[in-house]
Order: C-alpha cells, then structure tokens, then sequence
C-alpha cells in the first residue's frame, strides 16, 4: 500500500489514496480533537497551504472568528451521525484573505470508532457567487425571511430570522415552520391571519405580519416567506384602542386634548356648579320675594331693584351652564328636529346680535332630515358662533350660515375618531373677518382659552359648542386663514323620526294646583328655607330634612301621607338617588321630584335623565318650582 498524502498516520488504500490526490474537490480531514489530520493537493491549490503546514494544527484557522461557535456545535452534530450538504461559508487562504466555499461535511469512522470528520470544498462559482449576493441581500433586508420546503421544514433562513427566533440560522434549518409560525401559512396563496405570531426558542411570542409567496425551484416549490416583527405597531395600536375607550367612557370634550385635564375640569364644573347654583337660587327668589313684596306695597322703585338682581343671577346661571355644557354636565333634553327651523327662529335675535355693519346670509337646503338634539343646546352653537364671528369683524363683513345634506365616507371619516360614516346634516358658519392663526386653532376648544382682552371674554364660548356638538354625537372642524375669515363646519346625524314641535318652557304659575305634603330635602340652609316659603305659600304641608338620613327619620315619625319627596341630588351622607330608592321601599306610593344644578348622579348616557327621573335643575324659579311638582304629582 502506498502512503497517504498529507496523511497522520491513518492507512489508506492504495485506491482511496488515488483517488483523494486526483479529485478535483478540496478534501481533508478532520481529528476529534479538532486538528487537521489530512490535505489533499486541491485544498492546497484552493487555499496554498501546504500539507506539512496545515495538517496537526487546529481547524479553526481556517474558520472566521465569528462562526466559530456555529461550526464546533456542526461537530458535535457530525459526532453524533449527522452529515452536512452543501452550504456556504468561507475559509482563510495561506495569504490571509477569505476564499467562499460550498462544503459538505460526513462523519468519519472506523467501523464503530469515530475519526473525526471529512470537509470536502469548492470554491463558489460565478452563479453560485450571484446566489452568494442573493442571500447578502437577504441578510441585508430588515425583516426576517424564511424558506420553506414542500415538506413544511426550514431550508433558508436569514440573519433577522435568526434574531427573531432567538435560534441560530443551523438551528433553524431543517425545523417545521409551523413550529415557528402560528397559525400554519398554509400553501403560499391563502391571506396569513391577522394575528400571527412567531415563536421564539425561549417560549415567548412575538406578533409577526408574513407575506408570503410561492418559488418554483429545480428542488421543487419553495415557499418564500418575508416575516415582520410588529411588537411596536401592535403596542402602539393597543395604546389607541385604550385612549379611545377611555375617551368613550369619560366622555371628554375637546377633540384636541382628550386629557385628565378636561375631566378634571368637568369635575370642577360639577362642584361648581353644585355650591354655585344653590346661592343663585337662593339670591333669586329671595329678589322675587322682595319684588312680589315691593309690587303690592307700591314699592316701584325697590321692586326695580329686585329685578336688577334677578338679571344678575341670571347671567350667573347661564356662565354656569356654559361650563355644565362644555363638561357634559347638563341635563340634555334631545328631541327630534329640523335644524332649518332652528336656524329661522332664531334668526332675528342673530341679526339683532350681531349689528348692522355685518350682513347675514342664510342659505338652507330642503328638504332636510331630522336630527337629534336640544334645540336649547343648538341656539346657543349659533349664538355663540355668531357672536365670536361679530367681534372677528369689527368693521363689518359677512356672516353666513348654510345647511346641507352630506354623506359622509370611511376617508373622511378616517382622521375623526368620534364621527362615523353615514348620513349628516352640515351646517356650516362662516365670516369674512380676521381668522385665526394655527396655534389658535389648535386651542380653540379648550375652555378659559381666548385671545379677547381681559373682561370681554370668558373663554367658554366654543368650548361649549364643542361640548354640545359632540355630546350630539357629532363632529366639529375649524377652517381659517389670518386675514380671510373662518368657517366652522358642523356635522349631526341624521335620524327617521319626524320633526318634534319645539315649545317655549312655560313661565306661568301652575292654575288649579293641588295641594300635598311634601318631604324637601336640601344640604342648603338658605336654601331650605327658599324652599320652605315657596311651597308653604303655595298651600302645601312642608317637612324639611337636612340629608338623607334626617329624612327617613322625619318620614318614619310623621303619621300622615307623603305625596311627594323633593330631594337634592349632591348631598353629605347620601345622595338623592339613593335616597329615592331606600324611600321606595318605606312609601312606596310617594312621587319624587329631583332638583339639582349638577346632575349627573341620576344622568344616563349623553346627558339625558336615567328614566322614571323627573329634574327640576337650580337654579330654578318659583313659578318653575311649583310647575314641575304639580307636574309630578298629576302623574
């Protein structure tokens, strides 16, 4: 036998050694101690080492420092029986640089013992080497990208596979891919389901978008799979979703700056409100008492002062119910309506309001559906907006208001989260006057915001239209230019029910009332007292409680009926409702009439009373008072 090329002292045939030293291939062989054990003369002309300066030295030299690792674990694999195919790497040259290669890796054994293993390389061609620039691009791409076998299993992987999986790229080859990805991509032409994740070799899970698309090979098909990690988009759209629901469920005002701020605010307005209209109520009808008083005595002069009063408390009244309105804290009466009647109603108080330097036009579309809404609540969008208009044109201009019907579309609808598509009811107020610059614009909305001078502006006005507009379950957009004017654009929802007729509150005292006991509950002691006289005067039997609590216990000692219990909503120790409800038990044939400045303690949604509620809101009158109690008792 002859001797072994570059051999260490394993035997060989005379026929092996042959053919070793004539192939064309670069082969050597590796020991279990991960030496070179032998060299063929095409591994020295591949990569110029000689045989007697290579074989007895560790393969690693030959290895890129970087893939060290990856090929000892190959070695472990080729101890225990495995064989690597042709895949591609590179390895030094004698002269430093770094020589690609395909290779094929086997075990090498005597019988039973292990050798070590066999390397046989070649250098990449000119395809191969365009295959080499295919995968650089792969590894260049910011997603991960998998290939996958007509038996379901790896057989490409890149490096941001390799990152997502948590898996070396020979970890990976050869796995089923419905192991990585669920649910299964099926077969290359059926849509991947939104919620596809990947699965990470440490068990946890990543939310992935895949695109898929079938490559037909000399191999057969391969499925081509491009595999994005999506985790931020994922969050980002769980962190929308959360801000929507919040915004639905605290029902907040600005369309800007759905913050705590604004519900901190509908909060303030609430306590306000509460404290605020209680001490109106009470400068009110102690005015009325002293003008009633000063009437029949021929006290002209005084009862004038008592209506100068009454004026103020007014005006009192309706900046509070500006901020109610702005906070979602008002009682809501919505009814079904025209907004063209609306509009022609109020028209002349508008052309009153506004001036004679400004001209007003009104264009209304017909027919027009019915919208549903507080024709209250939408005089005071139009008076509000046209007064802002008014003072945005102090040397005159135009005012327009126009109604149209719309069809709203998901595009349109795409960038307001609060409107929905379907049909709307437009109206539109524009003006020729000043307009408004963009960091205006952007705080608009917000309450106490104005650019007026100090005392000729609250700051509330458009808040409160916002307010109302949205709690309609519509939408408000700002159009304006610095010197061009500006034009809002309302849109409501349209509804199938006809046109309620709109009646003026009645301001006439109660004729024929009947008379009763009533239990009235108020925290208030001026007000207790404001109720006291009034019903007393009225005929009525009066018992007074100062909370909830009192209350059940004048009502558990006094013998007689009690017709009705009138009742404040906000109070220490109880709150009406509650109260309503233990009193029901005791008496359950006695009516309740709630009275309250800040109702939302017995409000449904949008503002309207829960049902089987009846509302007397403060600050109320004395005519109002004993309308809505005869009202209540009647029914």
């Amino acid at each position: 036998m002859g001797e072994t090329y570059g051999s260490t002292g394993v035997e060989a045939t005379a026929l092996v050694d042959a053919m070793v030293r004539s192939a064309h291939d670069a082969i050597w062989t590796v020991g279990p101690d991960f030496t070179v054990r032998s060299w063929n003369p095409a591994a020295e002309k591949l990569l110029g080492w000689a045989p007697g300066e290579i074989v007895g030295r560790a393969f690693d030299l030959l290895v890129p420092p970087d893939r060290r690792n990856d090929q000892r674990e190959m070695l472990t694999l080729l101890a225990a029986g495995a064989r690597l195919e042709r895949f591609r790497t590179q390895r030094r040259h004698r002269d430093g640089h770094w020589v690609l290669v395909t290779l094929s890796m086997s075990p090498l054994t005597d019988g039973d013992r292990p050798l070590g293993f066999t390397v046989i390389a070649r250098a990449v061609g000119h395809r191969e080497r365009l295959e080499s620039s295919l995968q650089a691009l792969l590894e260049a791409a910011p997603d991960a990208f998998v290939g996958v076998g007509d038996d379901g299993r790896v057989v490409l992987a890149n490096v941001q596979a390799e990152q997502l999986f948590g898996e070396s790229r020979h970890g990976l080859l050869g796995r089923p891919i419905d192991d990585l990805i669920s649910p299964p991509l099926g077969d290359g032409h059926d849509p991947v389901a939104d919620d596809t994740i990947a699965r990470r070799m440490d068990g946890s899970t990543v939310p992935v978008e895949v695109s898929m698309s079938p490559l037909p090979t000399e191999e057969g098909r391969l499925r081509c799979a491009v595999i994005r990690d999506i985790t931020e988009r994922v969050r980002a759209q769980d962190r929308v979703r959360q801000l929507q629901a919040e915004a639905e469920r605290a029902r907040v005002e600005a369309q800007l700056q759905r913050t705590q701020r604004l519900e901190g605010l509908g909060q303030l307005a609430g306590g306000v409100a509460h404290d605020f209209n209680n001490l109106i109520a009470v400068i009110a009808n102690y005015a009325t008492f002293i003008a009633e008083s000063a009437a029949d005595a021929g006290l002209d002069e005084i009862a004038g002062d008592a209506a100068q009063i009454t004026k103020a408390a007014q005006r009192g009244a309706d900046l509070t119910h500006q901020l109610l309105a702005f906070a979602r804290r008002e009682v809501v009466r919505p009814r079904p309506l025209n907004i063209n009647d609306v509009i022609t109603d109020i028209e002349q108080m508008l052309r009153r309001s506004i001036g004679e330097h400004i001209d007003l036009s009104v264009r209304l579309a017909e027919p027009l559906p019915s919208v549903t809404a507080d024709p209250g609540q939408l005089d005071q969008v139009l008076v509000n907006l046209a007064v802002n208009a008014r003072d945005a044109m102090p040397r005159g201009g135009q005012l327009s208001i126009e109604s149209q019907v719309v069809d709203v579309d998901a595009d349109y609808a795409a960038g307001r989260p609060h409107l929905r598509t379907g049909r709307y009811v437009r109206l539109r107020v524009s003006d020729t006057g000043t307009g408004m610059p963009p960091e205006v614009i952007e705080r608009a909305f917000e309450p106490f915001y104005t650019t007026k001078p100090a005392g000729q502006g609250t700051g509330l006005g458009l808040a409160t239209v916002y307010g109302i507009v949205t709690a309609a379950g519509g939408d408000l957009h700002i159009y304006s230019e610095q010197g061009m004017g500006t034009t809002f654009t309302i849109l409501l929802p349209t509804t199938d029910a006809a046109p309620a007729r709109i009646e003026d509150e009645d301001e006439a005292p109660p004729r024929d009332s009947r008379r009763g006991t009533i239990l009235a509950v108020e925290d208030e002691p001026a007000l207790r007292g404001v109720l006291t006289r009034i019903l007393r005067a009225a005929g009525h039997e009066v018992l007074v409680a100062a909370d909830g609590p009192a209350a059940l216990e004048l009502a558990a000692a006094h013998e007689g009926t009690i017709d009705v219990l009138l009742t404040d909503v906000v109070m220490p120790h109880m709150l009406g409702r509650e109260l309503a409800e233990r009193f029901a038990e005791r008496h359950p044939g006695t009516k309740v009439l709630f009275m309250s400045g800040y109702a939302r303690p017995v409000l449904a949604s949008q503002g309207t009373l829960a049902p089987g509620v009846t509302l007397v809101e403060k600050p109320f009158s004395k005519n109002q008072l004993l309308t809505a109690l005869q009202k209540v008792m009647e029914g």
